[in-house]
């Protein structure tokens, strides 16, 4: 009688821990696809650097696509012959 009750007690432990570890695991599922999601959301280049001669199509379409990845957009163009690139988003402005 003893050794009933204890397989039973282990078979019902064994049983409640396999049925947590899926309820973990199906949690660990969803955070890892939540978490791969937003990394490949913020992953887009903060900063389009355009060299030489760019068809006009090319440059709105850098700039649209620009502008559909990134929620708030400054664009700044500058020649970069004339004055470098500034180091501060303070001095963008001058």
């Amino acid at each position: 009688m003893e050794d009933s009750v204890l397989i039973a007690g282990t078979a019902l432990m064994f049983l409640f821990g396999w049925f947590l570890m899926k309820r973990l695991d199906r949690f660990l599922d969803e955070n890892q696809k939540r978490i791969k999601e937003s990394s490949e959301q913020e992953q887009a280049e903060p900063c389009v650097h355009l060299v030489g001669n760019i068809s006009p199509d090319e440059l709105e379409e850098t700039f649209s696509q620009f502008c559909n990845s990134h929620a708030h957009v400054e664009i700044v163009i500058y020649d970069s012959e004339q004055i470098s690139f500034p180091d501060n988003k303070s001095d963008w402005a001058q």
